[in-house]
């Protein structure tokens, strides 16, 4: 097992109350970093407190959750600006937030557009423009990790907005890796596939659906939370301060669906 150390770094994982953002907020707590959580519904702290004590080891003190709500740029920059006021820094970005919503061909509305853009898109983006602005005024920083998703590449009829978003997450990824490397901060995505959390669980209900779905990928399973943790991880160490402007795709493979696992 790989063993990071962000001991003294401060790490901000938006959307973080469930599921991906959830497992890379444990992740970072277990490596020693103090960890900023948001979701978009208040939360009991001492609750949160104690289901997190397994990756705290009850240094409370390393944890902090707000309320925000990332489709506004008041409440993003308020959350931003509440991180720094608790830790006196903030090292590392994971821009985890986002909705998806089935959404067919020819039936997007006015309103679907914008819930979509300023949740998936613009909330990325002025996250990282607050990242760029404080490292330029305090010094340099170390990174930022943004989740995109294979839809930002492939297509599918009911997904036209989710996969536009995502579309954007990888060139909002590459500007700001550009605009960021005189600072030696580096910016990446992480792309996942289907990753079994409860946002999806419903969907893979069916064993049938399951099997199709695990059939069609090149490792033969569907992801977990730890496959889409482990890169963000990785992406946000020292290890890899070379690496910027990429998307890694941790997908087993479903970008490779040019004929059936088997």
């Amino acid at each position: 097992m790989v063993s990071y150390d962000f001991s003294g770094k401060t790490v901000v994982v938006t959307g973080s109350a469930r599921g991906i953002g959830r497992r890379c907020a444990e992740k970072f707590l277990e490596a020693g970093a103090n960890v900023a959580l948001c979701g978009h519904s208040p939360r009991d702290i001492d609750a949160l407190l104690k289901e997190l004590e397994p990756f705290t080891h009850g240094e409370h003190e390393r944890v902090m959750y707000e309320t925000c709500d990332v489709a506004s740029m008041e409440s993003i920059n308020a959350f931003l600006e509440a991180v720094v006021e608790r830790f006196d820094a903030l090292d590392v970005l994971v821009n985890n937030a986002g909705i998806w919503e089935a959404t067919p061909v020819g039936e997007v509305t006015e309103d679907m557009w914008q819930r979509n853009i300023d949740t998936n898109l613009k909330s990325q983006l002025f996250a990282c423009d607050w990242f760029a602005k404080y490292h330029k005024e305090n010094g340099g920083g170390q990174s930022i990790v943004n989740i995109s998703s294979v839809s930002s590449i492939l297509t599918g009829p009911n997904t036209p907005l989710y996969n536009l978003c995502k579309a954007g997450t990888n060139s909002l990824t590459r500007t700001y890796a550009h605009g960021l490397g005189e600072l030696g901060i580096n910016v990446n995505a992480v792309a996942p596939g289907s990753i079994a959390t409860d946002i999806n669980k419903a969907t893979y209900s069916d064993p049938s659906a399951e099997k199709a779905m695990c059939d069609s990928l090149v490792m033969g399973r569907r992801g977990v939370t730890d496959d889409i943790a482990n890169a963000v991880l990785f992406l946000t160490s020292e290890e890899s301060n070379y690496i910027t402007g990429q998307v890694i795709f941790v997908d087993g493979g479903w970008t490779l669906q040019q004929a059936p696992r088997k």
